[in-house]
């Protein structure tokens, strides 16, 4: 397989039809589809949305939330204990595909890595791709593919194939049984919507504005006030008198010195304008809409706008973005491995993928601690067991430690949920004289 893969990109091309797809035809589609043109005039692509720092600042936020968490692999086992079904969990180490998520999907890449380019494929161009070098029919290698390389086409049966282009342009058209596809919001189920073509115009304003802004800087003139006199200097009085402000009023120790001049000159200072305020807030304005477009708190890339933020306020932020932002990823890319890497009979014997959100709790050791006593069965009937609790912090389980616990001076539940009570030392048993 892994030949077979070299051969797309070393020239492994079939056939003349196929060349159909080649570096041509993908230089009209990125001509015609791949660049959108917003009406600031500007091309808006992937690439230019990437020098938008605010479109960076999320999609990195966005990565980091797919990717800095642990993605394992679990078992679903139910057994029967005393006529009720028991439900267990259990992490599944043995299968090949458990460290190709957890640790590395190929020999030069970190699963961070592998999850964190992912997300930026979904978010800029709607769709992340990936080949599975499979031996035998089972996954020993995933290697990310560039999206422009790589051209979909559902066949009238609506099963799918996808067509790699090589760097030299030659093509080899696999079916979907070795391709992972990671799709983004979608319109027609098959392919992403390309988020980045939609909010062009936001985009664009945002590089317009700050392309303006470069501009100024670079060809503007904005002094700090205007000295004038009456009467003509001429150059020569004009150097004399600049070379005589700078060297008694320029500097941070001759702030605050009176200035005093003679033939009637005036210092008249230069503030900003209307005009400036006003491009400094559309800059602002921008930032919140694209935020928008890419569903990020902008306080998660340090942007608070107008509104100061408590530390209540920006608690409940970080919450809300966890809820709203990250878990939505997680589910997402959750739900394509699901579908696209476990094969349909792991998933009838409960295989699943998980990712780690009680993670996110690590840094926040107050807030961890009363989780996990609540979870304990501090308060209320506990739905976690002590090992299980453990193994958030990849602790190894204790003897006794898995068993359920309620708050009656944290009694230990048996496998059919009654409490286990301690049965008194046998001894002689005392008996009060019947007259006292």
């Amino acid at each position: 397989m892994r030949g077979f893969f070299g051969s797309v990109f070393r020239g492994g091309g079939s056939g003349k039809e196929d060349t159909r797809y080649g570096i041509v035809d993908q230089m009209w589609a990125d001509f015609f589809g791949g660049f959108a043109t917003s009406k600031t005039g500007i091309s808006v692509n992937w690439k230019s949305a990437l020098s938008v720092t605010t479109v960076l600042a999320c999609c990195r936020v966005r990565a980091d939330g797919l990717a800095t968490v642990p993605w394992k692999i679990y078992q679903r086992t139910e057994k029967s204990v005393n006529g009720k079904t028991v439900v267990d969990r259990k992490e599944a180490r043995d299968l090949p595909l458990y460290d190709l998520l957890a640790t590395a999907p190929n020999e030069w890449m970190t699963s961070l890595e592998f999850r964190e380019t992912q997300s930026f494929h979904v978010d800029l161009g709607g769709n992340a791709y990936a080949f599975l070098n499979k031996v035998r029919g089972e996954i020993v290698e995933m290697i990310l593919l560039d999206p422009g390389r790589v051209k979909g086409k559902t066949n009238p049966d609506y099963s799918r194939v996808y067509t790699l282009t090589g760097l030299d342009g030659s093509t080899q058209t696999v079916s979907s049984d070795v391709i992972w596809h990671v799709k983004g919001p979608s319109w027609d189920t098959i392919e992403g919507l390309n988020i980045v073509r939609y909010a062009a115009e936001a985009i664009g304003l945002a590089l317009a504005t700050e392309e303006s802004h470069a501009r100024f800087h670079r060809n503007g003139a904005r002094p700090s006030g205007v000295l004038s006199a009456d009467g003509s200097i001429g150059e020569p009085g004009l150097i004399k008198l600049a070379a005589w402000v700078r060297r008694h009023f320029g500097g941070a120790e001759n702030t605050g010195k009176i200035m005093v001049v003679d033939r009637g000159a005036k210092f008249t200072p230069v503030s900003m304008t209307g005009v400036d305020s006003q491009h400094i807030e559309t800059r602002k304005f921008q930032v919140e809409r694209i935020c928008e477009v890419l569903r990020v708190m902008p306080i998660m890339i340090g942007f608070s706008g107008d509104k100061n933020a408590t530390f209540a306020s920006a608690e409940q932020m970080f919450i809300a973005h966890l809820v709203h932002c990250v878990r939505p990823i997680h589910r997402r890319f959750g739900g394509s491995a699901d579908l696209f890497l476990l094969k349909k009979e792991q998933r009838q014997q409960g295989f699943y993928t998980g990712f780690v959100d009680a993670d996110f709790l690590s840094p926040a050791i107050k807030d961890k601690g009363e989780y996990n006593q609540k979870a304990l069965g501090n308060s209320s009937a506990g739905w976690v067991t002590p090992n299980e609790v453990r193994a958030w912090d990849e602790l190894p389980p204790i003897t006794g430690g898995d068993r359920l616990y309620v708050p009656a001076n944290m009694v230990a539940l048996d496998e059919t949920g009654k409490p286990i009570l301690l049965t008194p030392p046998a001894g002689p048993t005392q008996t009060t004289p019947s007259g006292e």
